[in-house]
């Protein structure tokens, strides 16, 4: 599926491709910080759209998920902080 042909706010399928994207963006955080390296949004749009197996063919594409990825982004970072507080800095890494 094309990143533009997403669910959107108003589609009934909303939350749950919503929930997905914030979990692929913990799993990308968690592997980042493993490796002690980082990610820009561009970067992390282009993981996101991977792990999920959408298409980012055009400009529109990318932009479309690239604002969700912003949007969504600090509550990714949030359940990774949490994860880690909860577990004493140990977390395993789903790799998907």
């Amino acid at each position: 599926m094309q990143a533009s042909e997403a669910p959107t706010i108003i589609h009934p399928g909303w939350n749950q491709y919503r929930r997905r994207v914030i979990a692929a963006i913990t799993d990308v955080e968690m592997l980042m910080q493993q490796l002690g390296k980082g990610l820009d949004s561009d970067g992390l749009t282009a993981e996101v759209a991977q792990r999920l197996g959408l298409r980012i063919d055009t400009q529109a594409d990318f932009d479309v998920l690239s604002a969700l990825v912003r949007a969504v982004r600090p509550i990714g970072r949030e359940a990774l902080r949490a994860t880690r507080e909860d577990q004493g800095g140990q977390f395993s890494l789903l790799l998907l």
